[in-house]
């Protein structure tokens, strides 16, 4: 029986453009700015547009792009996480045009979801390199401490989990560097180190 190719076929001669690279800008940028303003660095309104642009269309865009490259991982990845950035924005509006209020409690539950759902892509990110698993180990302990803040009302909570974000924005920004220097000069520059283990199926990061 013969292999089911993935990928879109592309014309010859024809080198499309890796969309990790503004998916993981997108990440960067809206994760950052959004911990920032629950840090109090940074106000709201500017969560709201970067989050909204950067992180839900930007992401969204990427995670398109990816199902072209036959690339499951990141097709779901960026795709979840950039309508999750498209959602946050959303409760921010709503809280400020008082319509469809989102409560603190449905917040943490929604925090929550895509904690577990971080985790639950720890094991397939393993696959690529070790820089992004363990960016999304602190994706996923982030959003479980910012729901446990939503729940228990306890700032300290989610005071830690916007550190742990932070430090996931951080090593996604690292790779960015990375993934663009190797594709524009043809050679690694930054070590993301060795992968957890393998698998022959999606392309690496």
């Amino acid at each position: 029986m013969p292999a089911v190719t993935r990928a879109i076929p592309l014309p010859a001669g024809f080198s499309p453009a890796d969309p990790g690279l503004i998916g993981l800008l997108g990440f960067v940028l809206a994760t950052s700015t959004a911990q920032l303003g629950h840090l109090g660095i940074q106000e709201e309104s500017s969560t709201f547009w970067v989050g909204a642009v950067f992180g839900g269309v930007v992401q969204v865009i990427a995670g398109m792009l990816s199902y072209f490259k036959g690339d499951n991982f990141h097709f779901l990845v960026y795709n979840a996480f950039g309508f999750y950035w498209i959602v946050v924005p959303g409760f921010l509006l709503g809280e400020q045009l008082q319509l469809f209020e989102v409560a603190g409690g449905d917040r943490g539950l929604f925090a929550l979801a895509f904690s577990i759902l971080a985790f639950v892509f720890v094991a397939a990110g393993a696959t690529h390199n070790t820089v992004l698993p363990l960016t999304l180990l602190c994706v996923g302990a982030g959003l479980g401490l910012d729901a446990i803040a939503s729940f228990a009302h306890v700032d300290a909570y989610g005071i830690a989990g916007a550190c742990l974000l932070l430090v996931a924005s951080a090593m996604a920004a690292y790779m960015l560097v990375e993934k663009f220097y190797s594709l524009t000069l043809g050679r690694r520059l930054l070590p993301v180190g060795p992968p957890w283990w393998g698998y022959a199926g999606d392309t690496a990061s």
